[in-house]
């Protein structure tokens, strides 16, 4: 029983890193969009959908430091 909930462990946690860098990319993606637009719009947007990645990236950073 205890050898299933190490490997349950195991695998949240992997599945958590793959998360994180995936949100990592995304982030790398949004700040390219806002480095190289000039439209009022897409900056906006930018600033948006950033600010939505801070906010999750925090949420699987706390997760993290829990399991």
């Amino acid at each position: 029983k205890e050898k299933r909930f190490l490997q349950k462990r195991k695998e949240e946690r992997e599945r958590l890193r793959s998360d994180i860098e995936a949100l990592e990319a995304e982030i790398r993606r949004t700040e390219t969009v806002f480095n190289l637009t000039t439209d009022e719009y897409l900056l906006e947007s930018a600033i948006y959908e950033h600010n939505a990645q801070k906010a999750k990236m925090n949420y699987l950073l706390k997760l993290a430091r829990e399991i």
